[in-house]
């Protein structure tokens, strides 16, 4: 029982050392800087996958590649025409995600062009804009 108490308490002893070196690092993902943005959009397609299917998945892969892409961290890491690819693709695969969920093939097809074109649009007009 001594030998058992003492192991505890040598244990203890060295956790308790060993703990305040890990208040001295940094919280750092353990995802790259682009990677990053590929896990929030396969995440997003993932939860739409298991909560309604294909056009679902669509809708959660659009929409996570919306906010992936316009986040602060891709301004700095993508390039312009990189981020603005990425944001057309993700708003047509949320409009066709829309459209498939309301009515079918043809209304996906619908969707993803009123979905990439309005996606477009919106990366041409915030190209100028400051923000702090």
């Amino acid at each position: 029982m001594k030998k058992l108490a003492a192991l505890l308490l040598s244990m203890m002893v060295l956790f308790a050392s060993v703990m305040p070196t890990y208040g001295q690092t940094r919280n750092r993902s353990k995802f790259g800087r682009k990677a990053r943005t590929v896990a929030i959009i396969a995440a997003g397609a993932g939860l739409g996958v298991l909560t309604g299917g294909l056009s679902v998945a669509a809708m959660g892969a659009g929409g996570a590649g919306l906010y992936a892409f316009n986040r602060r961290a891709a301004r700095r890491h993508f390039k312009p025409r990189t981020r603005t690819i990425g944001t057309v693709l993700s708003g047509t695969a949320f409009g066709a995600g829309i459209g498939g969920a309301a009515g079918g093939s043809k209304a996906a097809a619908i969707g993803a062009a009123a979905g990439g074109s309005g996606s477009y649009v919106y990366s041409r007009s915030n190209r100028g804009r400051r923000r702090y």
